[in-house]
């Protein structure tokens, strides 16, 4: 008989079997945007990722916390290598890690035990002007308090807490975002946050002894009312010398004891900020994205009126909580990182995208994972290889955890090189006595770099590796000062002293080259007064009224000296005398530093203004972050910062110890204190050169340790600037192994086009070559990594309109060597025509895609379920289920269905390895839940969950 309840089940399995057909029907693979017009004619190199996580233990848990509010990337060891700051909230702690980066792994210290209300934001800076990072952090919605941490470096013990202090302990609460830096010009930083509590920005100023101080001083720059403003950035805006302030949908621009707002999109109020130059030339430009809400993402370019808004993506960012730029494929150009969170489990196609820039307004889309929750991720070069890695902290889901993606790309462009890789040619390892400087020219005018050090010189033989022949310069003129043609024949001429290696000498030769390389001695230079050089430099003046050379001595309490070039040098007195008694003792370099079109010099921390008519100003140029006895020794002068003004590279003294290497970044007025940059913490930082090391355009910094206490351990390094700006830098070592005084000197001594290194020691006889064997790229012939497990890369292409868009120079290469490395790059399909007509872009992909990942699954106690996968890939696959990171026997197809489920499978996490030829991509980890026949509420409602699986998954 056919009853009510019979018709009932029988029409609901008929409207069940209707979603699922009308599910399917919908479902379509993904696709590749069309580009417009404009789109570049290469696709950029698209970064291949491996994957790393405390899911797989490939890492330690941060906490037992299941709320990580803040992650921050920086060296807190001073060893040049970057580390990462985990914070948290809620019960248990500890509220606040870090991890220190080894070769391969990273080790968990504790920075506060103690549960804090933490909230999003934070930043790293030398609170207490020791040399080392410290930690500021601020209190969520139930704390009106912010702290710094104060950094142990060098004593970190596991488990023990860092001191922590007070910054703020009253007014309202909510402290989400903060940045530090100098933002009036005053060459002291200072601390700007958000206070939403009170709706209010912020600022604080640095107090004079942090450490003894209660309370810093805090006053507000800025109020609002209505919808929270959050995100910061920094960025000099509107070109005037100083960095100005992004968030909120604003800027903010410093004047006459002011910040003033200026907005650029009032609706971006809530939302994350990032500023950089995007499109050279011009204002840099902004991007805006919802971070704690749905919303648009986009970007902001300066016509010179208004703000023109451009949006990336054609649907909302959920959470948009993460928001990053830097060159992430090395070509250059900045890139977007953008990821959503996972808020509470939900969004679970959340998006971590990368928007490969051209440097046009141009951008290739890019998908770097998908399920995976993201909350203040960051962009940084995590495993110290160079490139720019990924710090994934999402915010609650599937928390304690964390996720790494370090970029795999091996060859980033056509027009950089690698800094990793030297060979080391010893030219001479008998050479006489001490020599006090090492340098390169052409001595005998056949076309090579030749060598000239001590009394010496060495004739280049054509290549690195060959038979270097000792040549005398001649006799008596035992350690060379200067190089430079004195009598003006076209030829390179030598100036020297007598004394033999640091021996107290100041008699002066000087000899005539006669072209090939055969020299002429002659004495016709007056004496100076000092033991023995530590910094010469040629003086010419703007005027024509003749040249000198400017001596400084190793003892300090010698005068700054100045030797004139006689109209005749052959026949004519060289004339010494006293230029000013004001020196540090060591380099000496001249410059027009103030831009007043005459030359000054620079001492170290230190510079003498030219006043004309002989009359020397000195100046004090390092901040009070420079400790008073701390002692200058190699510089080198570069604009680092690009503001057309001169800035300067200092390594200091210390053969034993870690002592700073640092650049200061002249002030508007020279006259004041310029500020300071640490690049890294070296023992004897006393051999120094700068130039662009890698062809990319901007200034690196060559650096040799004097560590004579274990010359076994003493480094030649390479620090790579690696935003353009002198703010990061990468090091790459060269050899380990050579002790370094005064050398460390860039030339092309092969002529292939790149730059090599020259080095002498203080406690050795060898004259040292460090030949550069870094090519641009590497042949498609070397074999090709396996990355697992890895995440896997999506790829779409949008594109935004084209926008129309004094110094002492640093000599720069592109260098010319032939390629043995390829990175594939796409072409796109279709020639642009005079009008936008669409061409679809197909960018190839080495590593399989995952268009579709394992969703989690809620079933009842004896049903059957499957977990589900779809791949795209260039070639066959295969597939390896795991369960609980195990791998299952026999389940190696894209589906695997468990039968008959009980309690014991509850919890249980499903996750599948795909690999093709190229490598391994590994899918996230769907979660199974059982739950009880009693609460199943009808009988055939137990179908709906997997006709939904299975619809949303193929």
């Amino acid at each position: 008989m056919i009853t009510l309840s019979f018709i009932r089940q029988r029409f609901q399995l008929l409207i069940y079997l209707l979603i699922l057909a009308l599910l399917c029907s919908m479902a379509q693979p993904l696709q590749v945007d069309k580009p417009v017009k404009g789109a570049a004619a290469l696709t950029p190199p698209i970064p291949v990722w491996q994957h790393l996580s405390t899911a797989w233990g490939d890492l330690p848990l941060p906490s037992e916390s299941t709320q990580q509010t803040a992650g921050l990337v920086a060296d807190l060891d001073n060893n040049g290598f970057n580390d990462f700051v985990i914070a948290a909230r809620r019960n248990p702690g500890p509220s606040l890690v870090w991890y220190q980066r080894h070769a391969d792994s990273w080790t968990r210290y504790v920075v506060e035990q103690e549960p804090l209300r933490i909230e999003a934001g934070g930043a790293t800076y030398d609170i207490d002007r020791d040399g080392d990072l410290d930690i500021i952090m601020g209190g969520d919605s139930r704390s009106n308090q912010i702290w710094w941490w104060e950094n142990p470096y060098p004593n970190f013990v596991e488990g023990q807490s860092w001191t922590r202090r007070l910054i703020k302990d009253s007014g309202e609460t909510k402290h989400h975002d903060m940045i530090i830096d100098d933002f009036d010009g005053d060459n002291e930083v200072e601390l700007v946050f958000w206070n939403q509590g009170a709706g209010e920005l912020r600022l604080a100023d640095l107090p004079a002894n942090p450490r003894s101080a209660s309370l810093w001083l805090t006053s507000a720059i800025y109020r609002y009312q209505g919808e929270e403003h959050e995100g910061l950035a920094k960025a000099d805006i509107n070109g005037d010398g100083l960095l100005d302030i992004v968030g909120g949908g604003r800027w903010f621009e410093y004047k006459r004891g002011s910040y003033l707002p200026h907005v650029i999109d009032d609706s971006q109020r809530f939302s994350r900020a990032a500023a950089a130059q995007l499109i050279p030339g011009g204002r840099p430009e902004v991007v805006f994205v919802c971070g704690d809400c749905d919303g648009p993402l986009k970007w902001y370019a300066w016509d010179g009126t208004k703000w023109n808004a451009h949006t990336l993506l054609d649907r909302d960012v959920k959470h948009g909580h993460t928001l990053e730029i830097g060159d992430v494929n090395g070509d250059g150009h900045f890139d977007l990182f953008v990821a959503e969170m996972r808020p509470g489990g939900s969004n679970m196609d959340a998006t971590a995208w990368l928007f490969l820039g051209d440097g046009t307004g141009t951008f290739v889309t890019t998908g770097v994972a998908t399920g995976f929750g993201n909350h203040e991720s960051r962009l940084a070069d995590l495993d110290g290889d160079g490139d720019l890695d990924i710090l994934g902290k999402p915010y609650d889901w599937e928390t304690p955890r964390l996720d790494i993606w370090l970029n795999q790309t091996r060859c980033s462009a056509e027009t950089t090189s690698s800094l990793d890789r030297w060979q080391r040619h010893v030219i001479d390892d008998a050479r006489p006595w001490r020599a006090l400087f090492i340098t390169a020219a052409d001595v005998d005018r056949d076309g090579d770099q030749d060598v000239l050090t001590g009394g010496w010189w060495y004739v280049n033989p054509g290549r690195a590796g060959g038979v270097w022949q000792r040549q005398t310069i001649g006799n008596g003129l035992n350690n060379l000062a200067l190089v430079e043609d004195f009598n003006g024949d076209g030829t390179l001429d030598v100036l020297g002293t007598a004394g033999r290696g640091s021996r107290a000498d100041a008699k002066f030769l000087w000899a005539q080259n006669d072209g090939s390389g055969n020299f002429s001695i002659h004495e016709n230079i007056a004496a100076g007064d000092g033991d023995f050089l530590q910094g010469s430099t040629l003086l010419a003046e703007p005027t024509g009224s003749g040249r000198s050379v400017i001596l400084s001595w190793h003892d300090e309490q010698k005068a700054l000296q100045q030797l004139t070039i006689p109209t005749d040098p052959v026949a004519q007195q060289w004339p010494m005398q006293v230029l000013s008694d004001h020196t540090q003792g060591e380099e000496v370099s001249a410059a027009d530093l103030d831009r007043d079109g005459d030359p000054d010099l620079m001492l170290g921390t230190q510079w003498l203004r030219n006043d004309g008519n002989g009359r020397w100003t000195p100046f004090a140029l390092a901040p009070a972050s420079v400790p008073a006895d701390a002692k200058p020794d190699r510089h080198r002068l570069a604009d680092l910062n690009n503001d057309g003004r001169l800035d300067v590279v200092v390594g200091f003294e210390g053969a034993g110890e870690p002592t700073r290497l640092a650049w200061y970044a002249q002030p508007v007025d020279a006259t004041t204190l310029w500020s300071e940059h640490r690049i890294a913490d070296l023992i004897g930082p006393m051999s120094l050169d700068l130039r662009d090391m890698d062809g990319d355009g901007d200034t690196d910094v060559i650096v040799g340790e004097h560590n004579l206490a274990n010359p076994a351990d003493a480094g030649l390094y390479v620090y790579e600037n690696r935003d353009g700006s002198g703010e990061a830098w990468q090091p790459h070592l060269v050899y380990r192994g050579d002790e370094h005084h005064d050398g460390a000197q860039v030339v092309d001594i092969d002529n292939d086009g790149d730059w090599d290194i020259l080095s002498i020691g203080w406690g050795h006889d060898d004259v040292l070559l460090y030949e550069n064997r870094n090519t641009l790229c590497e042949a498609d012939n070397t074999p090709k990594p396996t990355l697992s497990p890895t995440t896997a890369v999506t790829t779409t292409v949008t594109v935004t309109p084209t926008l129309p868009g004094s110094a002492t120079p640093v000599p720069t290469s592109t260098p010319t060597v032939p390629q043995d490395r390829v990175t594939p790059v796409a072409t796109p399909s279709g020639t642009p025509d005079a009008t936008p007509i669409p061409t679809s872009t197909t960018v190839p992909l080495t590593l399989p895609t995952i268009a579709r990942q394992p969703l989690d699954n809620e079933v009842y106690f004896g049903d059957d379920v499957t977990f589900g996968i779809d791949v795209t890939s260039a070639g066959p696959v295969t597939y390896q289920w795991y369960r609980n990171a195990e791998p299952i026997h026999n389940a190696q197809q894209p589906t695997i269905t468990l039968n008959g489920v009980t309690f014991a499978d509850d919890a249980d996490r499903f996750s599948c390895a795909v690999t093709n030829d190229v490598g391994s991509v590994h899918s996230r980890a769907a979660e199974l839940r059982v739950l009880d026949e009693s609460e199943r509420p009808d009988t055939y409602r137990a179908f709906l969950p997997h006709i939904l699986h299975l619809a949303a998954t193929y």
